[in-house]
């Protein structure tokens, strides 16, 4: 019986797999390279050393190179209409070999006394908190004492509290709670010894929100759930269509979960291991011409506040304005414990990849024209797509990735299914691991930048998000690509109120587009990943992406996200992300919170000025919850954007 079951679901996963649509957008296998794709030669490269000979053999017979990754499922290339008359070349860099980075936090607990000397390691920062303490011997002894009034568990220990793109660096007393009493313990001993108290997730945010120097790090990785099945996402109400989230789930759990359930929420980040009640509480963000920020979608929660007691708020009873503060609230109503959010039914939408050069895609009455007529649309610009070495580069003639998704039905499409995940999640992999691999060599060489660009686009536009409309689920739409914490970037996004000018649109992203031309000019490439720009609808959360375009604060309702992402350890990052994020204060737009932006000059006094009045709001409802009277989940970041620190 167990062999019929295998056989048959073998046959089922084939069929699946050979069915038409499926061999029309599936990535292409290893056996298909040789016909697609002139590959003249194969390199395999040990070190940098080697690498920088092969692109430069590589860029002296005109060939463009593909990178293979040590994760290689099934080594993938396509025919790129482009490069019919020039020849390809794979760079295998599994065996490719670097100096690492290596970091030593300090692991100091209260039952194992070590040195107290604190170390500064790893690449340059843009912006840290300064790592001497006031006293090491003053944290231990606070550390001790937080022990003794907590108990055993959970344990306290000095650390470097360090975010994923080490934008944020700060010496912190972490500790990892298990239960509602335990974080209940944590909070009232802080409480007691006057010491701050900030949450970390899995630190993918680059903004100054984490803990500052001498504050505890609570990490919620561990929490229990206190839900009747144990679980940690439950249905609170199948007719409500509403859902319970625990802290500490990660937004990919939660697809899993709306697969499964058919039950959808319909936006999303597009990260899958950062934790969504993170999301919720910084105000992030997906696509949509009629979505909101995440915070939007939260008609319920519960919060430890500065006492340690877990408050309960239901916003749909709550006073509106208190509701808007609490549902992207930084962590400054408390330590969140459980989200409850509204869903919608099962949303199947049609997906489509598409390229044209940026001379015709970036004209007013064709974006107007592709923002109107698609619910959903991102764009992308890997700048020096179209870069062929030694001929002059011109940004107009570089392929815009625009990729749209517009809401269908089931009856009569053929869904995507297991194999084409499979397939997409091992490209995924693959093309991460290289950049991983290859990013410590393209940061110390950048002049090999538009090179490697070029090489990168071939395989996003003709392997990985080939043309044409596929079917799926939206969770699958929203969540398009795996493994993007493989390579840390530094990001740095603004959000404007368009008011419907596409002229405007054009003015912000050409921007961008000169200032990469003007680096070029001096040999410089500090914009080696992409651009991107997502549509969506404005947030009613004080402190969420979008609230900038509000009605109620003279806003159009609809607002175009915008943001610039390079490699850790870029050259010139600062320089031109300052240069790029001083002229978009100047057009108006105010930084996405959660993102990089504190390293740029007057931006809090900027984002006051711009956000006055829902930041006044804000700060008006927090102090009438009583959450916490005496500021303690507050960090210096947040005190900056509240005008109580300069």
């Amino acid at each position: 019986m167990m062999l019929r079951t295998t056989q048959r679901l073998r046959y089922d996963l084939t069929r699946q797999w050979l069915r038409p649509s499926l061999l029309k957008h599936r990535p292409a296998t290893r056996w298909e390279i040789k016909e697609l794709a002139n590959v003249s030669q194969t390199y395999t490269p040990k070190s940098t050393e080697d690498l920088k000979e092969y692109l430069e053999k590589c860029m002296k017979e005109e060939k463009i190179p593909i990178f293979l990754s040590k994760k290689n499922v099934h080594e993938t290339i396509l025919k790129d209409e482009g490069l019919k008359d020039v020849n390809l070349a794979f760079i295998d860099v599994q065996h490719l070999k670097h100096e690492e980075t290596v970091d030593h936090p300090l692991l100091r607990t209260a039952a194992l006394g070590v040195s107290s000397t604190m170390e500064s390691v790893g690449q340059p920062l843009l912006r840290t908190a300064a790592l001497d303490v006031t006293s090491t011997a003053d944290m231990e002894e606070t550390m001790k004492k937080l022990q003794e009034i907590v108990g055993a568990n959970p344990v306290f220990r000095i650390e470097e509290f360090k975010n994923w793109a080490a934008t944020q660096r700060s010496c912190v007393i972490s500790c990892k709670p298990t239960t509602k009493e335990e974080m209940s313990r944590v909070i009232k001993a802080a409480a007691e010894l006057k010491v701050g108290i900030r949450c970390a997730g899995q630190r993918h945010s680059w903004a100054p929100i984490s803990p500052d120097n001498e504050q505890i790090c609570i990490n919620v990785d561990q929490m229990k759930s206190d839900y009747d099945d144990g679980s940690k996402i439950r249905i609170a109400s199948r007719e409500k269509r509403e859902i319970d989230v625990m802290t500490g789930v990660t937004t990919g759990e939660l697809k899993e979960f709306q697969l499964d359930n058919k039950i959808n929420l319909k936006t999303n980040v597009i990260l899958d291991v950062v934790h969504l009640v993170s999301v919720v509480v910084t105000g992030c963000h997906g696509v949509g011409n009629d979505t909101r920020c995440i915070s939007d979608y939260v008609v319920k929660l519960r919060a430890f506040d500065s006492n340690g007691v877990l408050r309960t708020y239901d916003l749909n009873n709550e006073p509106k304005e208190k509701s808007r503060a609490l549902s992207a609230s930084f962590g400054c109503f408390g330590i969140v414990y459980d989200v409850t959010l509204k869903m919608d039914e099962e949303i199947i939408v049609s997906t489509e990849n598409s390229y044209g050069i940026m001379k015709n895609v970036f004209r007013a009455n064709e974006l107007e024209k592709i923002v109107k007529e698609n619910w959903a649309v991102q764009m992308f610009w890997f700048p020096f797509n179209s870069y062929i070495p030694f001929k002059k580069y011109h940004p107009e003639n570089d392929d815009i990735w625009v990729r749209t998704f517009n809401k269908t039905t089931r009856e009569g499409h053929d869904l995507e299914g297991f194999f084409y995940y499979v397939l997409k999640a091992a490209l995924d992999l693959e093309t991460e691991e290289a950049l991983k691999i290859v990013s410590p060599f393209l940061t110390n060489n950048p002049s090999f930048t538009p090179l490697f660009q070029r090489s990168a686009f071939c395989v996003i536009k003709n392997a990985a998000y080939r043309t044409g409309p596929i079917y799926q689920e939206i969770p699958h739409a929203v969540h398009f690509r795996k493994y993007i914490e493989k390579a840390e970037v530094y990001d740095l996004e603004f959000v404007f109120d368009y008011k419907g000018n596409f002229d405007k649109v054009l003015e912000i992203i050409n921007v961008v587009v000169n200032s990469v031309q003007s680096y070029k000019n001096k040999d410089q490439y500090p914009l080696n990943v992409s651009l991107e720009m997502r549509f969506m609808a404005h947030s009613d959360a004080y402190l969420g992406t979008g609230v900038l375009g509000n009605p109620e604060y003279g806003g159009s309702g609809q607002v175009v996200c915008i943001e610039v992402l390079s490699l850790k350890g870029t050259p010139n990052w600062e320089e031109f992300s300052q240069d790029v994020g001083k002229k978009w204060m100047e057009l108006g737009g105010v930084p996405h919170l959660a993102k990089q932006y504190d390293h740029i000059p007057n931006i809090w006094e900027h984002v006051r000025k711009e956000m006055k009045l829902p930041i006044e709001s804000f700060k008006e409802q927090l102090k009438k919850s009583e959450a916490d009277p005496n500021g303690m989940f507050l960090n210096s970041g947040m005190r900056k954007l509240f005008g109580m620190v300069e």
